[in-house]
């Protein structure tokens, strides 16, 4: 279970999806829904552990953050950093993903299929070498298992120097004074971190159980307009975070309905929880909010965040969150492994199949 600490990352850009969406008014939705039953709910919730094992890849990964990248006058060696233009062809013709300019390569990291990346050993900057390769059998495209000549030509070498774990490290890099308090610190961190994962999983499936429940006949358009507007900022943001174009992350427009449907139903069964059962934002609690948080979103004071966040958008956040926190007080939590979880997420192997899986890269058609 591989969780990186920087998941403050996206926070700030989900703030709104995860509250719902606030249209603004103090118009309850009575006439809309017929709320399903929020109590004493059946929820699966994640056991959480932090074996030595998490702790050890969370330092391993802020070892190569803080790696040193040195150009060298010789041939590439395993676990090198190769700078590369490529172009691939199958019968003279190029093929999907086969081609790129100015990417970095660690050799040995099997970004590309072994036999590829093994062919860049002892290439220098400025050579360019050819060679053909047969396509793995796991090549998600028509071509696996076919002959594939590439044409690569290496602008750099770099040789990777990874600090190793010492109190000076620790002094330098990281809030710790030795090794020791480092690690212990790490554990607290993921403990913390893998705390509110498993709440926030376990309230989403909650909240997911009242709405399926509950009875809907209609919304109003401005709650719908406010869901698609914010529904689209947090689009595009991702979109710029990753390189991406917004209709890759948001879909067709049946997707996108979707998407701020569910938007849409959450904040209507959220705002009638909260009214049945009397739950309420104060100022108090609206202040101690913002302080805690804004320096979590990158923000530098509390007038930034309030600079980009409306206060009707941070008190649906705050209540939802407080909804969510009544719905699992008032439910019924078996614990479970996370294996135990998510193979109950997709006991049913049709929806395993159903799964639209996308590799991490646009290269990654070379991996095994």
């Amino acid at each position: 279970m591989k969780k990186r600490l920087a998941a403050v990352l996206t926070a700030a850009l989900t703030i709104s999806v995860l509250a719902g969406c606030s249209s603004g008014s103090a118009t309850t939705y009575g006439k809309y829904i017929k709320l399903g039953e929020y109590k004493g709910l059946k929820v699966n919730q994640i056991k959480t552990e932090v074996t030595d094992d998490d702790v050890e890849s969370e330092i391993e990964y802020a070892l190569e953050e803080n790696a040193e990248y040195t150009e060298v006058d010789r041939g590439a060696q395993d676990g090198d950093q190769v700078n590369i233009d490529f172009t691939g062809t199958i019968d003279g013709e190029e093929f999907d993903n086969s081609s790129d300019t100015d990417y970095d390569l660690v050799i040995g990291s099997e970004d590309f299929q072994p036999e590829f990346e093994e062919q860049l050993i002892g290439v220098k900057a400025g050579d360019t070498v050819t060679f053909t390769i047969t396509l793995s059998e796991d090549y998600e495209d028509e071509h696996a298992g076919e002959d594939a000549d590439f044409e690569v030509t290496v602008n750099s070498v770099q040789e990777i120097n990874i600090p190793e774990l010492t109190d000076e490290y620790c002094k330098e890099y990281t809030d710790y004074e030795t090794v020791e308090d480092y690690r212990a610190g790490i554990k607290a961190e993921l403990e913390s971190y893998y705390e509110d994962d498993s709440d926030y999983t376990a309230g989403s499936d909650a909240l997911s159980q009242v709405i399926e429940a509950s009875e809907f006949s209609g919304y109003p358009q401005e709650l719908y307009d406010q869901c698609k507007a914010e529904y689209d900022a947090n689009n595009e943001a991702m979109a710029e975070m990753f390189g991406l174009e917004v209709e890759d992350i948001a879909g067709t427009e049946e997707d996108i309905k979707e998407a701020v449907e569910e938007m849409v139903y959450s904040e209507m069964v959220v705002s009638e929880i909260a009214e049945k059962e009397k739950i309420t934002v104060s100022d108090d609690e609206y202040t101690e909010y913002v302080n805690s948080v804004y320096a979590e979103y990158g923000y530098d004071s509390v007038e930034d965040y309030e600079a980009d966040y409306t206060k009707d958008e941070t008190l649906s956040s705050i209540l939802y969150d407080k909804v969510i926190d009544f719905l699992l007080e008032n439910a019924e939590i078996t614990e479970v492994s996370e294996d135990e979880y998510y193979d109950a997420e997709y006991e049913d192997e049709s929806d395993m199949e159903d799964l639209d899986w996308e590799d991490e890269t646009d290269t990654e058609d070379f991996t095994e």
